[in-house]
């Protein structure tokens, strides 16, 4: 077991790093969160790397859990994986919900619109939702309430690239989506679509995938850091 605290979540890189050597491999990119601009830079560059953010499950540093993805901030497509890590994590997949009313807008956080360089994306958002649509929109951009909560009434969510649009499309919400989002591949249509959406059948291997970008701290020596694919090399003691 590897002593962990939260307020030392950093220790992550460095226990990867060692992880790495002992299993033989080269000295490789890590990039923890984008606040400190090594992941764009990685990215503008094209430099393979790791990247290392909060878990998509179970989140908060506190529980030991994070993501890694491969030379991207997230996984954006569907990992051909079991189903048999959703129970560690608690993931539940609820019905698709036809019904509510409004249309929750998740925008990106000021961090997100600096490494995407998308300072308009809500502005335009919000214009296109008000020629396509007579529904309420309302936009969610803090955590005073939790996002089912401020979703009780929702008809579908809008976000660029949040893991808040996995959550909504686990709860049964349709959740329209950019490429850069985890969501995408269960995206709902083109915004246009906005009072049509799609109800994908592959949210099971949506979070399949998922659970698979999703590890535990403990869990770290047995994952092939080396040619990371997102694979454990054996089931973790």
């Amino acid at each position: 077991m590897r002593t962990w605290s939260a307020y030392g979540k950093e220790i992550i890189v460095d226990w990867m790093r060692s992880d790495i050597r002992a299993q033989g491999g080269p000295s490789q990119s890590i990039a923890f969160g984008i606040k400190d601009g090594m992941a764009q830079s990685y990215l503008r560059s094209g430099t393979s790397f790791t990247y290392i953010d909060h878990a998509y499950f179970k989140r908060g540093y506190h529980t030991g859990n994070f993501r890694a993805v491969r030379s991207g901030l997230h996984l954006t497509h569907l990992l051909d994986r079991p189903s048999d890590r959703l129970k560690q994590f608690g993931v539940e997949i609820e019905p698709w919900r036809k019904t509510g009313s409004e249309i929750i807008i998740i925008p990106p956080s000021e961090a997100q619109r600096a490494i995407y360089e998308n300072e308009t994306w809500l502005c335009s958002v919000e214009t296109k939702l008000c020629e396509i649509t007579d529904r309420p929109v309302r936009c969610k951009t803090g955590k005073l309430s939790s996002l089912r909560e401020f979703c009780r009434n929702a008809w579908a969510v809008v976000t660029y690239s949040s893991v808040a649009g996995v959550e909504a499309a686990l709860m049964g919400i349709p959740v329209f989506s950019t490429r850069d989002c985890p969501s995408h591949p269960v995206n709902a249509g083109p915004i246009e679509r906005i009072e049509t959406p799609d109800y994908s059948d592959a949210r099971l291997e949506l979070a399949s995938s998922l659970t698979y970008a999703t590890w535990n701290v403990n869990e770290m020596p047995s994952v092939s850091w080396v040619d990371y694919d997102y694979r454990l090399r054996a089931s973790p003691t």
